[in-house]
């Protein structure tokens, strides 16, 4: 057993970073470093989505389909949160590549869905499965990880609430997903049960501030609280 000279604290194992670590601990170094990072939160009700799911029986697809749809025909309407900042410019894009956040066995990795609202549901949900499934066995292209300007990363399944995610740069924006649990509420004076989830929206207060990033989240909440997300 080997000792940590600087700390005096026996050391069980030494782990060289791996390409992903490395590509993490570069990206988010340069986030805190480069951005004036803010946040807003809110808590969505995703009671329609749910009961859309529901009636879809065995077809229905999984709830971050909805959320990433409902992001992806959100941001055409809010620019600033589809852009980055180069120098003194705001660049603005035409196109959604929407960032999706994806657990692998060595860390973290952000794939893009490209031209993310043009796709209907079945076209996200079989665009996300494909670049998740290639990005747990290794199998990404460097296309597969470059040109997104907005991220969606879903720890709900992880029991997570929230958290101060950080925008892989030159991202503006990063949008973390809770759990979702149920709530109870009062609807046109009865007691009901919601389902609801915290939405944490991280950004670079240089050129997106808190009203911008506020009505983001409402369109989001309208579109889900539909339940198709159109």
């Amino acid at each position: 057993m080997t000792t940590d000279t600087h700390r005096s604290i026996p050391v069980k194992q030494t782990t060289p970073l791996s390409r992903v670590r490395k590509m993490m601990v570069q990206s988010m170094h340069e986030s805190v470093q480069r951005a004036a990072l803010s946040q807003v939160t809110r808590e969505m009700d995703l009671s329609a989505v749910q009961a859309a799911r529901a009636a879809a029986g065995e077809q229905r697809h999984s709830l971050n389909t909805y959320i990433l749809a409902a992001v992806a025909r959100t941001l055409p309407n809010h620019p600033l949160l589809n852009a980055e900042l180069v120098e003194n410019n705001i660049v603005t894009f035409d196109a959604v590549n929407l960032g999706m956040a994806v657990a692998v066995a060595d860390g973290l990795v952000v794939t893009v869905i490209r031209d993310a609202d043009q796709k209907s549901l079945d076209e996200l949900a079989a665009a996300a499965h494909d670049l998740a499934t290639r990005a747990r066995s290794g199998k990404l292209k460097l296309a597969d990880i470059e040109g997104g300007a907005f991220t969606v990363s879903n720890l709900g399944m992880f029991g997570v609430d929230g958290g101060f995610p950080l925008p892989r740069p030159p991202e503006g924006a990063i949008l973390l997903v809770g759990r979702v649990r149920a709530q109870p509420a009062l609807i046109d004076g009865a007691l009901a049960e919601r389902a609801v989830a915290w939405f944490s929206l991280t950004f670079d207060h240089r050129f997106i501030d808190g009203a911008a990033a506020a009505a983001f989240l409402q369109e989001v909440q309208e579109r889900l609280m539909v339940g198709t997300t159109g």
